[in-house]
């Protein structure tokens, strides 16, 4: 029984689909998110490094003073429990987005719905909401994040 556990996470861990910031520039560019005049696709695909470093099935739990899990963080944008989806584990948030937090994690490049939650978050708190966009990049000289992706 061990073994099958252990190779059901290995062949997860395998499946994964981490992007290359071009392809996510591409998508991103082709979005709704790209309609944000305050940001630039390349605000986003920074705000993606440093949140997932392009990982669609990146998950991350945040823990309280005393080690119990107070909410998780998902997919390639780290879309939060704590407000905008909600899961078996953290059921009784407000999902702004009204979406399972389950549905952020993708072995593929299919990103739509993180997009959408993304863009939700982004009208009602700004990019500030992702601690790694405003740490990492905003203000900042960012436009390399997109150099060479739109030949």
């Amino acid at each position: 029984m061990k073994i099958l556990i252990v190779l059901s996470v290995l062949l997860t861990v395998s499946s994964a689909k981490v992007l290359s910031r071009c392809e996510l520039a591409r998508i991103v560019k082709n979005s709704i998110l790209a309609e944000f005049p305050k940001y630039s696709v390349a605000d986003w695909v920074c705000m993606a490094h440093y949140e997932s470093r392009y990982n669609t099935l990146a998950k991350y739990y945040e823990r309280g003073s005393n080690g119990e899990i107070q909410s998780g963080d998902y997919g390639i944008f780290q879309i939060s429990s704590n407000w905008w989806c909600s899961d078996v584990m953290f059921p009784n948030g407000p999902n702004s987005c009204n979406m399972n937090c389950n549905i952020f994690l993708h072995n593929d490049a299919n990103i739509e719905a993180d997009i959408n939650c993304a863009a939700i978050i982004a009208n009602q708190q700004g990019m500030e909401a992702w601690k790694g966009w405003a740490a990492n990049c905003k203000g900042k000289w960012i436009d390399y994040y997109t150099y060479f992706c739109f030949w």
